[in-house]
Parts: C-alpha cells; sequence; structure tokens
C-alpha cells in the first residue's frame, strides 16, 4: 500500500495582534494579589491613619464697646428727655391736685462693686433747688461754749448774706442751735421735712453727719459741702453748692444722682445730663469702662434708658474708691502695755488697731493649753473624792 500525503489546507494571512498569553495573564494576577498583601501588611505594621481634612483654628474679633462720653449725643438725650416729658404728663393726670416739680435723677450702674462706700460729688451748670424749695445753711459758732447764745452767730450769717445779695437762703441754722435743740430724732426728722436743700460748711461737716445720721444720707439733696469764704464772694460759694450733686455710692450696683426737676427748660435738663457724663469719667470708680448702663427716672416711674453697654466682666478692673485725707490727719503707733510685744495704731476718726507679735501668740496658746489641763485635773480629782 501506498501512503498519501494528506494536503495541508492554507490559511489566510491574519495581521498580527497582540495577545496575551496564559502565562501573562497569570503574572498579572499574581502581581496584583500580591501588591494588595503588602498594603494590608504595612497597614497593620505602621497602622497607618487616613489622612483627614485639618480644620484651622476659629479666630474671635474683638468687640469694640462704645464709651458713654463717645455713644450718648444731644440727640440722644433731647430724644430722652422728650419722653421724660411725655411720663411726666401721665403721671401729673393721677395726682391733678398737688403740681409740684418733681425730681429728676440719672440712675447709674457699675459692672464691678467699688471697694467701700462713699460720696463723689458733681457740679452741674445749673442749679437743681426747685423754685418752691426751702434751703437751710449751717454755718459754724462765732464763739465756742454751751453756755454761749446763738443768736448772735444767726443774726451775724443774716447780715453776710443780705449784703452778698443772696436771697435763696431761708434759715441759718448754727452749730450749737443744732446739737441743742433739734437732740431727739422727731426733730431730726422734722427738720429734714421742712427743707429741700440742705448746705453744711465744710468746716463742721464731719460733726454734722454724726449729730444728724444716716436718715440725712438717703435723700440726694441733704448735707451738701459747702466752702463759704467770708472774705470773698460768698454769692458765688452759694451759687456753686447749689449746683454741686452728690452721687452717694452704697454696697449695691445701682446708685442714684439728682439732675433737676420738671420746671427746668430742657437746654438746662440737657447741659446738667452733658456736663454729668463728661465728669463720670475721671471721678466714677472704675472710670466709664466700669458703667453697665445710664437711665433717667422720676422718683417713682419706669426707667428710659439713655446708654447700655454689653461689656464682659473681665476687661473690667476691681474699682477702688480713695477718700480725701485732711492735713493733719495723722495716726499715732506705739506699744501696747498689757500684751507684750504688740503694737496698737490709733486714727484720728477713732479706729484701733492691734498688731501682736508671734511670740504673744504663742504665749496665749500655752496659756490655753494650761488652762485646759488644770481643768481636767480639778474635774480628776474631783471624781477621786467622791
Amino acid at each position: 500500500m501506498v501512503s498519501v500525503k494528506q494536503v495541508v489546507p492554507k490559511h489566510p494571512k491574519v495581521k498580527n495582534i497582540k495577545k496575551t498569553s496564559k502565562v501573562e495573564k497569570v503574572k498579572k494576577t499574581n502581581l496584583v494579589k500580591e501588591g494588595v498583601e503588602e498594603q494590608c501588611m504595612q497597614q497593620k505594621l505602621h497602622k497607618v491613619v487616613p489622612q483627614t481634612a485639618v480644620l484651622k483654628p476659629v479666630v474671635k474679633k474683638k468687640v469694640k464697646y462704645a464709651m458713654p462720653s463717645k455713644s450718648i449725643t444731644e440727640n440722644l438725650v433731647t430724644s430722652c428727655l422728650n419722653a421724660l416729658q411725655q411720663l411726666a404728663v401721665h403721671y401729673q393726670k393721677k395726682n391733678t391736685i398737688f403740681e409740684d416739680e418733681t425730681p429728676i435723677f440719672a440712675e447709674i450702674k457699675c459692672i464691678k462693686i467699688q471697694n467701700s462706700k462713699g460720696a463723689i460729688k458733681f457740679i452741674l451748670p445749673h442749679s437743681t433747688v426747685a423754685t418752691t424749695g426751702e434751703i437751710c445753711l449751717i454755718t459754724p459758732d462765732l464763739k465756742k461754749g454751751r453756755k454761749v447764745d446763738h443768736e448772735p452767730t444767726v443774726d451775724h450769717w443774716e447780715d453776710k448774706l443780705k449784703a452778698a445779695g443772696v436771697s435763696a437762703v431761708k434759715t441759718v441754722l448754727p452749730m450749737r442751735q443744732l446739737r441743742v435743740e433739734y437732740d431727739q430724732y422727731e426733730l431730726k426728722r422734722r427738720l429734714l421735712t421742712q427743707h429741700d436743700f440742705i448746705l453744711v460748711d465744710t468746716r463742721v461737716l464731719n460733726h454734722v453727719s454724726h449729730l444728724l445720721g444716716k436718715i440725712f444720707f438717703k435723700k440726694h439733696n441733704m448735707l451738701i459741702p459747702v466752702r463759704i469764704n467770708e472774705k470773698g464772694n460768698l454769692k458765688k460759694d452759694i451759687d456753686i453748692g447749689l449746683r454741686t450733686a452728690m452721687l452717694r455710692l452704697n454696697e449695691g450696683a445701682t446708685s442714684a444722682i439728682l439732675i433737676g426737676h420738671t420746671g427746668m427748660k430742657l437746654t438746662h435738663l440737657k447741659e446738667n445730663i452733658m456736663a454729668l457724663v463728661k465728669q463720670l469719667q475721671e471721678k466714677y470708680p472704675g472710670g466709664e469702662a466700669n458703667i453697665r448702663s445710664i437711665s433717667l427716672k422720676f422718683p417713682l416711674s419706669l426707667s428710659l434708658p439713655l446708654y447700655l453697654t454689653l461689656r464682659s466682666s473681665s476687661v473690667v478692673t476691681a474699682p477702688k474708691l480713695k477718700h480725701k485725707k485732711p492735713k493733719h490727719f495723722t495716726v499715732v503707733e506705739d506699744e501696747l502695755s498689757t500684751i507684750l510685744g504688740s503694737t496698737v495704731r490709733v486714727a484720728p476718726d477713732g479706729t484701733v488697731h492691734v498688731k501682736k507679735s508671734k511670740d504673744s501668740l504663742s504665749d496665749e496658746e500655752n496659756m490655753d493649753h494650761d488652762g485646759d489641763n488644770e481643768e481636767a485635773e480639778q474635774k480628776n480629782d474631783s471624781g477621786n473624792d467622791e
């Protein structure tokens, strides 16, 4: 048999197409798996934390609060006074029988309270006394003594006031007459109700305040100091006294000051308020930065706001009220004979401070322990005797 070779058919030529072989595919898949495994191992070893967005700190802008001297303008004061005038008409309808001139007060609230009590004197451009007000002047005696008559001093000061042209002062009260005739509480109360304005000479101010007591400090137009110079201009001194207003600072945060009455002109009231705001910068404890609010009001009415701030207390420094000491104010200090090693300080106002040394304190403690031991021994002896 003869074998015949089969004819292999010829395939048509195909373009060169790159085909990935199975080996290459396997290699690629193995490489991908290996890369993923390496990444997981690195995360486990190094504990890679995904990167988060870094937040920038928020910077707070500093808020600038306006001071009363800059925020209180004349237009604002006029609008507040117009509203106060309408409020006065509302209150006059209730009391139609009495049409007296009602006083107007400026109420001031502080942020931080001062360290001690006291009073601040403000001089306003216009007088705050009503037209029908009774004014009293307390003067020093010409001759000191218990049996000396006070009528010559009254005549002396009345002649001085008439010569100077002062017609506002109705009654003159010498120091001796005040001690003799107003020694009871009811008489002092009558003196308070009979007069609307009491001026006191600065030479006898401390004595008068001790004699009359704290009742007179509750009213704003009582015990106003006046420097009277007989050889100088007496009318000018009295006029300055009538234009002074006292701001009594108590333990609380609110305080009020008299600035006028309803019988005054609006322009005069406006000038008094603006002058008060200017003087608060220097005289108010802690400065005007310590003022929380200023408002206008009647004695028994709602307050109309004139100034208000939200300033925090951390910005304000602790206010301190300085008391003016007289020229001859000296403190005497010496050793104390009753307690060894201690000293005593005595002030002109009568305050006494005792300073004890460490040795004296230790001796007192030892004495206390010895006394306790003696009492215990006496108790034991009494128990044994029984």
